[in-house]
């Protein structure tokens, strides 16, 4: 398999505290990579950096072999870069196939050919449409997003990701806040994205039981630091990782 991502060197800090120290690490097409560690260690700000909102200060991502310096996140979305936040960021007073449209009208502007209006309204429509049924929400399709359960209302922000047809998913905290049947639900329909339609996958995740049985690698961070960078069954078996994620000496 051949590297979609790569992150060199990877520093930030706000204000003199350091955010990131030296962050390496490369994700493999069709992986399922983890990042772990205990509350600020600075996890999400890593996903802020892969995804373009912050900059790092020193360092570079490449993604597809492109070096991502200077490229906002629109266009890190449009080059097949997608992502869902800890907060739930859709919007709420929108029907749920309109949220999800969004997504699929990123994917169409990717297209090299202009198309025609109603052509191109009935693709994304259809794009839309065949994600909500992918993932069980066609039932609500005509709801106002905000008015569904949180853990539908978690599908749907993943559905409008992936209706983007991305080739890397960052996920962040997916199923913080949702019951073990929706964790289990959510964790098949990954898995298969991740097989049916060839998406890449990197997630932060605070369910460590869910992290080492889905995963392939796992990054493990602490105070920005990378203390751990392999299998899933070495995260247990490593001392620093027991000690600063796992409260055990």
């Amino acid at each position: 398999m051949g590297v979609i991502l790569e992150a060199k060197n990877l520093h930030l800090a706000f204000k003199g505290v350091k955010a990131l120290v030296g962050v390496e690490f490369r994700v493999a097409e069709g992986e399922f990579f983890a990042v772990i560690g205990p509350n600020g260690a600075g996890k999400t700000t890593l996903l802020n950096v892969l995804s373009g909102v912050y900059e790092p200060d020193e360092g570079e991502v490449t993604f597809l072999g492109q070096n991502l310096r200077g490229k906002s996140p629109q266009e890190r979305a449009r080059m097949g870069l997608a992502r869902t936040f800890q907060g739930l960021e859709i919007f709420r007073g929108m029907s749920v196939l309109d949220n999800v449209k969004l997504g699929a009208e990123l994917a169409l502007s990717t297209y090299p050919l202009a198309l025609p209006r109603a052509q191109r309204e009935w693709q994304i429509r259809a794009w839309a449409e065949e994600v909500l049924d992918y993932l069980h929400l066609s039932p609500f399709r005509h709801a106002p997003a905000g008015m569904l359960p949180y853990g539908l209302q978690k599908r749907v922000e993943v559905a409008r990701a992936l209706a983007s047809r991305p080739k890397l998913l960052l996920l962040d905290e997916p199923m913080a806040g949702l019951s073990l049947e929706e964790k289990q639900d959510l964790a098949r329909f990954l898995l298969d994205a991740q097989e049916e339609w060839g998406v890449t996958l990197l997630w932060v995740e605070h369910d460590l039981r869910a992290v080492l049985e889905l995963s392939d690698r796992v990054l493990v961070l602490s105070y920005g630091e990378v203390l751990y960078h392999g299998p899933p069954q070495g995260v247990r078996q490593d001392p620093k990782v027991a000690e600063a994620y796992l409260g055990q000496a």
